[in-house]
């Protein structure tokens, strides 16, 4: 199977303080959060601690799971609004659908 996209879960609350949750490891979610951190560093102000499971890592990344969870569940409910659109050498217009390869066991039940 191709990639697949990894919107994120939180992981087990509690446990494992002190390391990123495996279901957001390597997420869509975590790729916001550590555009969140940098855009932070950026501006100067106060980066967070990322490889860890705490109460204010979970708290921030609440929202970053939501938000990666609804962009894939959006993706994979509306799968014709994405195509691919290109001109061959012959000059046809070759129009493909999109086939989103997800992991479904990190989307939230809706």
């Amino acid at each position: 199977m191709a990639d697949a996209l990894k919107p994120g879960g939180m992981g087990q609350a509690g446990t494992d303080l002190g390391t990123m949750p495996s279901a957001f490891a390597g997420s869509m979610a975590e790729a916001m959060e550590a555009a969140f951190d940098q855009l932070l560093g950026l501006d100067g102000m106060k980066t967070f601690a990322r490889q860890t499971n705490a109460n204010d890592a979970r708290d921030r990344r609440r929202l970053l799971v939501a938000v990666a969870q609804g962009v894939v569940r959006h993706l994979v409910d509306h799968p014709g609004a994405l195509q691919v659109s290109f001109v061959d050498e012959f000059g046809k217009t070759i129009v493909a659908n999109v086939t989103i390869n997800f992991d479904p066991t990190l989307l939230a039940a809706s």
